[in-house]
């Protein structure tokens, strides 16, 4: 007790005379104040005098004005008005135009001799990039131009305003510079705060702001506004989203004090929940640190708190401690400044189920940056490696990064994903030993190497497997020649480039018996697209016809359990999605198969864009077989249209839903002639398979036709032969291998024998 008081007194007698020291401090640098203005009005003339006269005064700021943007645009102005013919020479002339052009990788000869036109300027330009701009809206180079040097009109600008910020940094005149700090003594006036400063990091001082905040702003805004409002901030977003670089944008706004008057200069501190944590065994001790932290951080008055993971003190099951009722008394006095961050699986988990501290918080959506946005980042973060001596960077190969990390990687938000590809780029150029800058090309090796897809131009031999797609396939496939057809058609239009679209690459609705072909074809499409059977994502949606099957496919945030469906595309988003048995689905699962299909994305339990651009969607059905079966058995074919609209006239699939598919195909029952060839292809396969033990199997027309008449059952498809290959004529081979009959080395065939097979050497 006698400790307690003793603190106590100690605190409150610190604070009294600090206060009075700094009141004392603010009175006397008052009118010290006004003495240096009457001493600058007095003397200012004389002052601006020996600044002209003395050139080591006045020289490096003159040069810093000659340097900035501006001046070096309207001095090339000046130099082009007087010479039309040599504009865009002067244009690329000098520091910035070098510049220019080693981001690009051309050269000022390419830009020279293709301008078809002189350059009208009409109004003075406010920096390079403004210079540039007019030159490409003036049409001083064509379309052709562009197309033929492989860079797009705006890459141009892009450079130029790259190095107008590099230009910008740390001159004089730039406008974005500011000196405003905090007045001396200013900490003097607010209360001291022992306890706190051990738990914390100040954000304002640690961090030197070389990344500013790019884009959102808005968001800056929003926090700023309700603190003022007398509310709390749980800044929500996605790991990697840039919540943290937020906060600093918003210490170093405090810092430099351009927030309103209220919030500037103040100290933002990030609470160590870690060290207060891990302190002491004792839970009472861990409480009464973090009420002492608190009661600090209301009497200080310049303080706003910075708390990641709030839930981790608030939720017993999360740290095995809960301080609500702490946190709750401290909010209710209306005097604690808190920014929370938090993911928003952890929000909707924890925080937005907690009404006790749910009421004092404002939630601000922490969105991920727009892709123009995401640009800016790259090309600091571009700026910063080339600054420590890394490979430049061309424009186009940001642009690249942009595009193709928006396009390919679905399961981490801008502009962490981009920032990861830029360094694995990076890090591919230094292992390589690659001099240069970073290219489009280096950019495509890295992402072929992060998705399994080729992203390199097309070779002879690719573009001869385009051709010959339906070939291809049916080497693996028997008839089904519309399904084929369609596939090959959507693989052709999509890998040359000729269609652009936001949808998925292709997606297909499979209707006709079992055992035809309809799930081999998946393969086949997955192993010739992709390269790999293993990248399909199969489900089957009998196994979500019940209640929840929603919550299953796209998770459940209140247990932080993520979807089946939406995590298997973050995780694979170059694959191929097959839905069998798709009838079976529920009418809320078809809802959810309508935006995948149409928009290419579907959103999950966590609010997350789930992309499936790059994902091939196939539905199989059994829907509507008797009716194949009547019309092949009478002789009919052609069957696609009659059969769309008995499943749409019989309520089998939505109209809807069928529109949404690029295309539905109708597979046809598999006569004796295709069972035969089929069978060919399975026996084929298992030669491949006894291949691997140094046995070599010779596949006999004689073998094929035998397997094919045990296993026709024109009701299960070629799913009989299956069994049989893996049952009867498995376990045959398998017992002779075991029993030495075969070995390495031995050439055998398959021989019939009644309802079975035997084997024999050749």
């Amino acid at each position: 007790m006698l400790d307690d008081s003793k603190s106590f007194f100690e605190r409150t007698s610190f604070n009294l005379v600090s206060r009075f020291i700094g009141a004392a401090a603010r009175a006397f640098l008052f009118i010290v104040g006004i003495i240096a203005i009457l001493f600058v009005v007095v003397f200012g003339a004389l002052g601006y005098l020996i600044w002209i006269i003395l050139p080591f005064v006045s020289y490096p700021t003159y040069i810093s004005y000659k340097n900035s943007p501006k001046s070096v645009a309207r001095a090339k102005v000046e130099r082009i008005l007087r010479n039309q013919g040599a504009a865009v020479r002067i244009l690329f002339d000098g520091k910035p135009g070098e510049f220019v052009l080693s981001h690009l990788g051309k050269t000022a000869e390419e830009f020279t001799g293709g301008a078809q036109k002189r350059v009208v300027i009409e109004k003075q330009p406010d920096n390079f990039a403004d210079l540039m701009q007019t030159f490409v809206e003036g049409g001083v180079w064509s379309e052709d131009f562009f197309r033929k040097q492989g860079i797009a009109p705006q890459d141009l600008t892009m450079a130029a305003l790259w190095w107008d910020k590099i230009a910008s940094k740390d001159n004089l005149f730039s406008e974005k510079r500011t000196f405003a700090k905090p007045g001396i003594g200013l900490e003097l006036t607010y209360g001291y705060t022992p306890t706190l400063d051990k738990y914390s990091i100040d954000m304002g001082v640690t961090q030197d702001f070389t990344h500013r905040l790019i884009g959102r702003k808005k968001v800056v805004g929003q926090i700023e506004r309700a603190l003022l409002a007398g509310s709390n901030v749980v800044l929500v977003g996605r790991p990697g989203v840039g919540k943290k670089t937020i906060v600093l944008e918003f210490a170093r706004r405090a810092v430099e004090g351009v927030l309103d008057k209220r919030l500037s200069y103040h100290r933002i501190l990030e609470l160590d929940y870690n060290f207060l944590l891990s302190e002491s065994l004792d839970l009472n001790q861990k409480k009464n640190s973090f009420m002492q932290i608190l009661q600090e951080t209301q009497a200080a008055g310049n303080i706003i708190l910075m708390m990641r993971d709030i839930h981790r003190i608030t939720n017993f099951e999360v740290e095995g401690v809960d301080f609500t009722d702490v946190l709750e008394s401290a909010l209710e006095k209306r005097k604690l400044k808190i920014i929370a961050v938090s993911t928003p699986s952890d929000y909707a988990r924890f925080m937005a189920r907690n009404m006790r501290l749910r009421k004092y918080f404002e939630p601000v959506d922490a969105a991920q940056p727009t892709l123009e946005e995401a640009l800016e980042i790259l090309t600091e973060a571009a700026g910063n490696w080339e600054s420590h001596g890394k490979s430049p960077f061309l424009v186009q190969s940001l642009r690249k990064i942009v595009a193709s990390s928006d396009q390919y990687i679905t399961d981490i938000p801008f502009p962490e994903k981009a920032l990861e590809l830029l360094e694995a780029t990076i890090t591919y150029k230094e292992q390589e030993g690659q001099s240069g800058a970073v290219t489009v090309e280096d950019v495509n090796v890295v992402l072929s190497e992060k998705t399994g897809i080729s992203f390199t131009s097309l070779t002879g031999a690719e573009r001869e497997k385009l051709a010959k797609l339906e070939e291809i396939i049916h080497r693996r496939l028997v008839n089904q020649e519309d399904a084929v057809r369609l596939i090959s058609q959507t693989i052709r239009s999509k890998s040359i480039g000729v269609v652009k679209s936001k949808r998925p690459i292709g997606s297909f609705l499979f209707l006709g018996p079992t055992g035809v072909g309809k799930t081999e074809t998946a393969k086949v499409l997955a192993e010739v697209y992709f390269g790999a059977t293993e990248n399909i994502l199969r489900f089957d949606m009998a196994e979500y016809a019940g209640e929840g099957a929603v919550t299953r496919l796209i998770g459940d945030p209140s247990r932080s359990q993520p979807g089946a469906l939406t995590d298997a595309i973050k995780k694979n988003p170059t694959s191929l999605l097959l839905l069998d048995e798709l009838e079976k689905a529920p009418s809320e699962v078809v809802n959810l198969l309508l935006v995948l299909l149409d928009e290419g994305f579907i959103t999950d339990a966590f609010g997350d864009k789930v992309s499936a651009r790059n994902t091939f969607i196939i539905g199989t059905s059994n829907a509507g077989t008797e009716l194949v079966r009547q019309k092949v058995g009478s002789g009919q074919r052609a069957l696609q249209k009659e059969v769309v609209e008995y499943v749409m006239r019989n309520n089998l699939f939505a109209p809807e839903l069928i529109n949404r598919f690029d295309g539905v195909v109708v597979y046809e029952p598999l006569t004796k002639e295709h069972l035969f060839k089929v069978a060919h292809l399975m026996l084929s396969q298992l030669a491949k398979g006894i291949s691997e033990k140094g046995i070599e199997l010779v596949v006999t027309d004689e073998a094929a036709l035998h397997l094919s008449n045990l296993g026709y059952e024109p009701e299960f498809g070629a799913r009989p032969m299956r069994r049989l290959i893996e049952l009867e004529i498995g376990d045959m081979l398998g017992k002779a291998l075991l029993a030495g009959h075969l070995r390495g080395g031995d050439k055998i065939k398959l021989v019939p024998r009644g309802t079975a097979f035997g084997h024999e050497k050749v």
